[in-house]
């Protein structure tokens, strides 16, 4: 589905390994593009520390012939609303089962035109998101989508509607703590802010990384 709201991220290596590091994770991070209503890596906390598991990019999924597969109602993003949150459906995974999707760039656009932002300093991004799981407890299923929230005027010219959820690096510990339920703690996370200068570049199309014009910058707050 070629929607303008953020379903496109890459993974490169450089800021996969400083993920890898900052998150001690056990087994390397998968490179590459990673799309809406497929599958896509997702990092959560378990008994073992923090661990990679595979989940499809869409929140909710139904049982169809023996296999897990998107349901009507599904989104590949969870969308918090100023003074209201996020709707019911995701409240419960808000509390208990947050997520981080591990990226060093991603796709935002409207009307057709699309544009590629990365990490000037080719950081890593944290993008919060949500999972959850299905079937099986001993074979589950996982699903999980990123969390949007109110629009940033620096991006309403590449997206005006709202924006992913990047998750500062000193609050990855108790964003990731699923006993940690005090979601009004995370507030502030849900403000709009670019907290670190990106470059953007107008692409070819939804999917097609290839430049079609000239880099430019949007500078932290």
């Amino acid at each position: 589905m070629r929607n303008g709201m953020c379903g496109f991220v890459e993974l490169c290596k450089k800021p996969a390994k400083k993920i890898e590091k900052t998150l001690d994770l056990q087994v390397p991070l998968e490179l590459g593009n990673f799309r809406c209503y497929h599958p896509i890596q997702i990092i959560h906390a378990s008994d073992q520390g923090n661990q990679i598991t595979k989940a499809m990019w869409q929140f909710l999924l139904e049982q169809k012939d023996g296999q897990w597969k998107p349901s009507k109602y599904t989104s590949f993003n969870s969308r918090w609303y100023e003074g209201e949150g996020f709707k019911r459906s995701f409240t419960k995974a808000y509390r208990e089962t947050r997520c981080i999707i591990p990226a060093s760039g991603f796709v935002e656009g409207m009307n057709k035109v699309y544009h590629l932002l990365k990490p000037a300093d080719e950081s890593p991004i944290y993008f919060g998101g949500l999972f959850k799981q299905w079937g099986d407890p001993e074979n589950p299923v996982y699903s999980a989508s990123m969390i949007t929230i109110p629009p940033h005027k620096k991006l309403e010219t590449i997206h005006k509607k709202a924006m992913p959820l990047m998750v500062p690096k000193k609050d990855l510990e108790m964003w990731l703590d699923p006993n940690f339920k005090n979601t009004d703690a995370f507030t502030d996370l849900m403000q709009p802010k670019i907290q670190q200068d990106f470059e953007a570049v107008k692409i070819k199309g939804w999917g097609n990384l290839d430049a079609d014009g000239e880099a430019f910058r949007i500078e932290a707050d």
